[in-house]
């Protein structure tokens, strides 16, 4: 995580050109918070600061509906899948955002900002003028020398050898030739997404079966086929650990704890997130639950595979006596297996019910321009 502070010295205050306005302070970086996975997507915080620092170009309720528009898009956006969800994001960007905004002579871009020497870097947005108030960027070339440009900053890229990566400098002047300040990073495009480098990590197969969807309304139905779903979820579990039982207790401790719990938590924290009160607070329990989901898949397949092993050693035995079932024991797959249809409908159903809590607005989604803008 990284801040910028604005260091006032003593007698600051009593200029009349501090703080400076927004067209001095152009191209001017937003960084998204968020990380881009399923608990915290990528979003633009506004706040009260913003806001009336852009509404010296923007209206509020433009900047605001814009601010809107750019989060229901990025929460789309997930680690794994960068490069096409970005795409999107971007196809947002020149056909609802600039157009409006270059109306007041405003321009974004999406970008990627190199916040430590390690590689790691943040996304956000870079805001300029259209006409170009700062009179000019000076860019550093690969040969050292100075280079002039217009304050939207068009790439210029210097290779560091040590990472393989390009990044773009930025010093930018006022009208005085002072230097103000330094931006290191690169406009991203379409062009550019193709390059893009991501890391991935462990959980990128199951970012897969949870991400962020758009609203498809029918809330109270949703919301009657997950509980539904959960008591189907927690008869199969019950079940499960009964064909285990008959199996070997030892099976079931081990399906029990190799994930503590795991395989039983879901159906508390759906109930949690079904019932409690206030659409905010229920999408983040909703998130809660959906990960104890997943992560029941783990006990399932331990359970799969104390199942398997039983039947290799054990079939040429007699079945145990304790069979409540009328069910053979080469069919031991089938509980297990149930589960795991049931999870993976449970977890698009939970996406389903997430969207639908935090998107009030379904015009954030439309693809038509006046009815966006006009809502």
């Amino acid at each position: 995580m990284s801040a910028y502070i604005d260091f006032f010295l003593g007698g600051d205050e009593k200029r009349n050109d501090l703080p400076p306005r927004l067209h001095q302070r152009f191209p001017m970086s937003l960084l998204f918070g968020g990380d881009g996975s399923y608990m915290t997507p990528f979003a633009l915080h506004n706040d009260n600061i913003i806001t009336s620092l852009m509404s010296q170009s923007v209206p509020p309720t433009t900047w605001y509906r814009f601010v809107a528009g750019l989060n229901a898009q990025l929460r789309l956006v997930r680690r794994g899948c960068l490069r096409a969800k970005f795409r999107l994001v971007l196809e947002w960007l020149e056909t609802f955002a600039n157009p409006a905004l270059r109306v007041y002579g405003v321009h974004v871009d999406l970008a990627w900002f190199q916040a430590t020497t390690d590689g790691y870097c943040h996304y956000g947005l870079l805001v300029y003028a259209v006409e170009g108030e700062m009179d000019h960027v000076s860019l550093a070339s690969p040969d050292g020398g100075p280079r002039s440009g217009h304050s939207r900053g068009a790439g210029v890229y210097r290779k560091d050898e040590t990472s393989n990566k390009s990044y773009l400098g930025q010093t930018l002047r006022s009208t005085e030739g002072n230097m103000r300040r330094k931006i290191c990073g690169e406009i991203l495009d379409v062009n550019s997404l193709r390059a893009l480098e991501e890391k991935r990590d462990i959980f990128f197969v199951l970012s897969f079966l949870i991400h962020n969807t758009k609203p498809v309304g029918h809330q109270d139905l949703v919301g009657l086929v997950i509980s539904v779903m959960l008591l189907g979820d927690f008869s199969l579990v019950l079940l499960t650990f009964l064909q285990l039982y008959s199996l070997s207790l030892a099976d079931v401790f081990i399906v029990l704890f190799i994930m503590p719990l795991g395989i039983l938590l879901p159906f508390p924290a759906g109930i949690n997130a079904l019932f409690s009160h206030g659409p905010r607070r229920s999408a983040g329990l909703a998130r809660i639950y959906a990960l104890w989901n997943i992560t029941s898949l783990i006990n399932i397949g331990v359970a799969f595979i104390c199942g398997y092993l039983h039947y290799r050693t054990q079939s040429s035995r007699r079945p145990p006596n304790f069979q409540p079932w009328n069910m053979d024991e080469s069919e031991w797959w089938i509980f297990p297996l149930a589960l795991v249809f049931c999870k993976c409908i449970q977890s698009k159903l939970i996406n389903w019910h997430v969207a639908n809590l935090e998107i009030q607005d379904r015009s954030l989604y439309s693809n038509d321009f006046d009815l966006f803008w006009q809502s």
